[in-house]
C-alpha cells in the first residue's frame, strides 16, 4: 500500500512536470517566432543565431550530470517531432542532435527571413549530419518561400559563401540555383537599385553567374545608387561579359630574385545574352556624376578607338572628358588622344 501511494505520487510528480515542460516549449515557440520575425535587416541577420540561443537559453544547458543533459535533448528532440513549428526556432540550437532533428523536421514555406538565413547557415554546420539533411531541406522548402522572405537572407550570407570551409559545392549550387529563380533574381536586382546596403558587389558577382541576370543589366547601369553598381554593370555592358570570383587565388610575381610577389583572385566568365549600343553606353557613362563611372566609360572610348565608323562620335565624348576634375579619366583620355589611328 505504501509502496501504490509513492508511485501515485511519483506519478503526479511526472504529470506537474510535463505539463510544466510543455508550456516552456509553448514558451520558447512563441519567444522565438517574436525573434524571428522582428529580424529582417541581412547586417542583423548574421547575429540571430547569437540572439536566438542567449535569449532562449539554447546554447548552453546547465545540468549537473552528462545523463541530464541528453535526457533534455531527446526531450526536445521529441517535441519537435510534435510540435513541427517548433523547427523553425531549434535549427539555431546549440545542441547538434536538436539541429539535426529541427531541420529533418522543417516545412515549407519559411515564413521569415531569419528562418530561410538559419536553413542557409547550416550548410555550413559542423555537424555532417545537419548539413546533408540541410541540402535536402532546401530543396523541399524552397519552392514555396516567396521571394521577399529569401531575398535578405540570400543579401546576408552571398559574400561569405565562398569563405564556408564546410559547405559542399553541392549546397553552394543549390544556393546559386535559388539565387538564379526568376523573382529572387528580379528582387535582388531591385534591392541593389535602391538600397546602399555594404558588399552589394560582391552580391552582383555572385548573380552574375546566372544568366537571369542578363535582362536587368542595363537598368542596374542605369538606375543604381550606389556608382560601383553602375560601373560594374556598364563593365559588363561593355565587355559582353559576366565574371565572377572562383575563390581561389593565385601568385603573381613582382620580383622574383627578391622573393615579392603578390595574392590574386581567380576569376570565371561567361558571355552576356544582351547586346546594347556601346557608343550610347559610353556617352551615358561619360555624364555620370561618379568619377568611378566615368573612368569605364573612358575605358570604353579606348577599346573603341579603332572603328572608324564611330571615330566622330568618341572624339566628341573624349571632348568632353579632357578637362574632367578626376586624374584618372584625364589620364585616360590623354592615352585615348595618344593612340588614336590615322584617319
Amino acid at each position: 500500500m505504501f509502496k501504490a501511494l509513492l508511485d501515485k505520487i511519483a506519478g503526479r510528480e511526472r504529470s506537474r512536470q510535463k505539463a510544466g515542460t510543455s508550456k516552456d516549449f509553448a514558451r520558447i515557440l512563441e519567444q522565438g517566432t517574436r525573434i524571428l520575425r522582428s529580424t529582417s535587416a541581412p547586417n542583423a541577420l548574421n547575429k540571430i543565431e547569437d540572439r536566438v540561443r542567449s535569449e532562449l537559453r539554447l546554447h548552453s544547458r546547465c545540468y549537473p550530470e552528462k545523463e541530464d543533459t541528453l535526457n533534455a535533448a531527446r526531450e526536445e528532440i521529441r517535441t519537435v517531432r510534435e510540435l513541427p513549428d517548433l523547427a523553425q526556432v531549434f535549427i539555431f540550437h546549440g545542441d547538434g542532435r536538436v539541429r539535426e532533428e529541427a531541420v529533418r523536421n522543417l516545412e515549407g514555406p519559411l515564413l521569415t527571413p531569419a528562418s530561410v538565413y538559419g536553413l542557409f547557415w547550416r550548410l555550413n554546420d559542423w555537424v555532417p549530419q545537419v548539413r546533408s539533411l540541410a541540402d535536402e531541406a532546401l530543396k523541399r522548402v524552397m519552392p514555396t518561400t516567396t521571394a521577399p522572405i529569401v531575398v535578405p537572407a540570400l543579401t546576408a550570407i552571398l559574400p561569405h559563401l565562398n569563405s564556408w570551409g564546410r559547405c559542399s559545392g553541392e549546397g553552394r549550387s543549390a544556393v546559386r540555383e535559388i539565387m538564379g529563380r526568376p523573382d529572387i533574381a528580379a528582387h535582388l536586382v531591385e534591392d541593389m537599385k535602391t538600397t546602399i546596403q555594404p558588399r552589394l558587389g560582391q552580391i552582383l558577382r555572385e548573380l552574375s553567374r546566372n544568366p537571369e541576370i542578363d535582362q536587368h543589366i542595363e537598368s542596374l547601369f542605369v538606375a543604381a545608387l550606389l556608382p560601383h553598381i553602375r560601373a560594374m554593370a556598364l563593365e559588363m555592358l561593355l565587355s559582353g561579359q559576366a565574371r565572377w570570383p572562383t575563390g581561389r587565388s593565385r601568385r603573381v610575381w613582382i620580383d622574383r630574385s627578391m622573393d615579392k610577389y603578390r595574392n590574386e583572385n581567380v576569376y570565371d566568365h561567361r558571355d552576356i545574352s544582351i547586346q546594347a549600343s556601346k557608343i550610347d553606353l559610353i556617352a551615358v557613362g561619360a555624364l555620370d556624376r561618379s568619377a568611378m563611372v566615368r573612368r569605364r566609360a573612358a575605358d570604353g572610348l579606348i577599346s573603341l578607338r579603332n572603328d572608324p565608323v564611330l571615330r566622330d562620335d568618341l572624339d566628341a565624348i573624349a571632348a568632353r572628358l579632357q578637362d574632367d576634375p578626376n586624374i584618372g579619366v584625364r589620364n585616360r583620355i590623354e592615352f585615348y588622344g595618344r593612340n588614336q589611328p590615322a584617319r
